[in-house]
């Protein structure tokens, strides 16, 4: 039985996201949903009370697959790439949750996908660059690069910023190895080595 639920909680979801790429969140219905489904819709009030529910509900799924995407990635690189294009693939339900749940809902959403691609890389510049852990300015710096990733997300889903995902990766390692040549530096200059 909880497999037929999931099935038809993640028919909903789909539905959803069908016809959040027609109108708005607040001008979708119960009735619209369901007959996308093929099901009653006494099915969807067991499981969401409303739309507002459903949408709850697929941004907490959503939390979740964007994560496990990261898993298969090898590089960091790949990884960006890979959640730009997931995005831009699912571009009307990610505005949907800017458009109700502001930056706010998208950090929800992507923040921890983003955290994993942005700790990876800062901890390998900061190891080829030869300076040693400071956790204090590494957890800054995560928090800036991290506002910085999901701009750079909340720009390219509301078509800001148009550059295919591997130019925007590439200017945005660009800026990193940048700092990993300025870093390197300062190490430098208090008597450290290069890795």
């Amino acid at each position: 039985m909880p497999e037929e639920i999931n099935r038809t909680k993640r028919d909903l979801a789909g539905a959803l996201r069908h016809l959040l790429a027609k109108k708005p969140l607040d001008r979708i219905r119960v009735r619209e949903v369901t007959e996308l489904c093929g099901i009653r819709r006494q099915s969807f009030y067991y499981h969401f009370t409303d739309i507002g529910q459903l949408f709850d509900w697929s941004i907490e799924q959503e939390r979740g697959y964007s994560s496990t995407r990261q898993e298969k990635c090898l590089t960091w690189q790949q990884a960006a790439e890979d959640l730009l294009a997931y995005t831009a693939e699912n571009r009307a339900f990610y505005l949907a949750i800017l458009e109700n749940r502001g930056r706010a809902g998208l950090r929800q959403v992507l923040g921890e996908a983003v955290e994993c691609i942005l700790k990876t890389v800062l901890t390998y510049y900061r190891e080829r660059s030869g300076t040693p852990p400071d956790p204090a300015a590494e957890q800054s710096r995560l928090l800036l690069c991290q506002s910085m990733l999901l701009t750079l997300i909340e720009d390219w889903l509301r078509k800001d910023l148009d550059q295919p995902p591997e130019e925007a990766i590439a200017l945005l390692e660009q800026d990193l190895q940048d700092g990993m040549i300025g870093a390197a530096w300062r190490n430098l200059t208090r008597g450290g080595t290069f890795q």
